[in-house]
């Protein structure tokens, strides 16, 4: 069975994804999206206004070219080893397979 992507022009994620513009805080804030926290879950956790949350969810929306919250997640979700700075975190990609392999047909539980 052929992805269903390929049928449509529509996809989970808006084209290649370019952390590097991204800054220190943007990329934590990125992260923890990848949890699915409310934005006042997020601004408790970082200890920020939720009107600092939004504005960064904002700007990281921009900078990686995503047009929704939820691409945003898989952004984190897909690119986790990039993002944390730990190198021993036990959601690390690195030491398991991807979330999402095309080539297997199936989704794994990572």
């Amino acid at each position: 069975m052929p992805c269903p992507y390929q049928e449509s022009d529509d996809g989970p994620l808006e084209g290649p994804v370019d952390l590097s513009r991204l800054t220190a805080r943007e990329r934590q804030v990125l992260l923890l999206l990848g949890g699915g926290p409310s934005n006042g879950e997020l601004s408790r956790r970082l200890r920020i206004s939720e009107r600092t949350v939004k504005a960064h969810i904002s700007r990281i929306l921009i900078k990686t070219g995503q047009s929704t919250r939820l691409q945003a997640a898989m952004v984190s979700a897909l690119h986790h080893d990039q993002l944390c700075p730990s190198p021993d975190c036990r959601w690390s990609l690195a030491a398991g397979s991807p979330p999402h392999d095309p080539g297997a047909g199936e989704v794994s539980a990572a």
